[in-house]
């Protein structure tokens, strides 16, 4: 092998798609990249998305990575990412640009810091108030998760966290039906005995807005072990409730999360119920905040 053969040079990333110039990587997930972008006009500040070459051969998960931005443009919410648009780059690589957030994930700032119970309470309500505006328009997100809520660094409302929900690689339309072979998709550690079995619906984003509200109040996760573990427990074992790890939890606040935790969907409330429950105890803790700090 020659030298000029032997030290090819390393194929470079792209400096700019579109009108934007990638300043900088911000993350890499299982099948793309995500940028730090900036439009060379505006200088308007985007996340952008973009599949790794060695997934680009690949059809179907080319449109996975092109329909994020459908489904999370099907509604409009403060608390649901924005997508601008997707494209092809002039290279054929698949791309969607999006919202920059500033701020962390919940998975990043557990590991730094306990939340009061008021500001669990305060983001689960957000949560479920971006979702049940997501589930009115068709579409369920299969992967809520800390990992995929985003806690803004400028507060909001009372000084309050304000959230994002983010990701939308498994989001389906409530309408598509069971998916193919009893194929699953989702984090195993937040994923409802109907997902398990390849059959999501709404009330599986319920499921797992409990298992966050479970972790948050007690510390703990609601099931742990290996894949086929978690499997039969999410499935099958009735958990624990949350006041034999955190005594002082509100009856209220238990009774919520007992029943989003429900082994059947249709005996968990709806996420727009759930949203409506946490709101109403988001009054409480607030009004018991003032009274504490007065």
């Amino acid at each position: 092998m020659t030298e000029e053969l032997a030290f090819q040079p390393r194929r470079r990333r792209p400096t700019s798609l579109g009108p934007y110039e990638l300043v900088a990587p911000l993350g890499r997930g299982a099948t793309a990249q995500v940028f730090l972008g900036q439009h060379m006009t505006t200088g308007e500040r985007v996340a952008i998305k973009v599949l790794e070459p060695s997934y680009q051969q690949f059809g179907d998960v080319a449109q996975r990575l092109l329909a994020e931005h459908d489904l999370a443009s099907r509604a409009s919410h403060p608390g649901l990412l924005r997508t601008h648009h997707a494209a092809y780059s002039d290279t054929g690589a698949p791309f969607v640009v999006m919202e920059y957030l500033d701020g962390e994930s919940l998975h990043a700032l557990l590991d730094r810091v306990e939340l009061e119970l008021d500001t669990v309470i305060m983001i689960a309500a957000q949560v479920a108030e971006a979702i049940a505006e997501l589930h009115d328009a068709g579409v369920i997100h299969c992967d809520l998760k800390p990992a995929n809520i985003y806690v803004l660094y400028e507060p909001g409302l009372g000084g309050y966290p304000r959230i994002k929900v983010v990701d939308f690689g498994v989001a389906r339309l409530a309408c598509e039906g069971p998916l193919p072979d009893n194929a699953i998709a989702g984090t195993p550690a937040f994923m409802a005995p109907e997902q398990w079995h390849g059959d999501p619906c709404s009330r599986s984003d319920v499921y797992a807005l409990g298992c966050i509200l479970y972790e948050l109040v007690t510390d703990r996760p609601l099931f742990s072990g290996t894949l086929p573990r978690l499997m039969v427990q999410h499935c099958e074992q009735l958990p624990e409730r949350p006041s034999l790890h955190c005594p002082d939890i509100p009856p209220e606040l238990e009774r919520l999360i007992v029943r989003a935790l429900a082994k059947d969907p249709a005996m968990r409330p709806s996420m727009a119920e759930l949203a409506d429950d946490l709101s109403r105890l988001c009054r409480v803790a607030t009004i018991e905040h003032l009274d504490a700090v007065g």
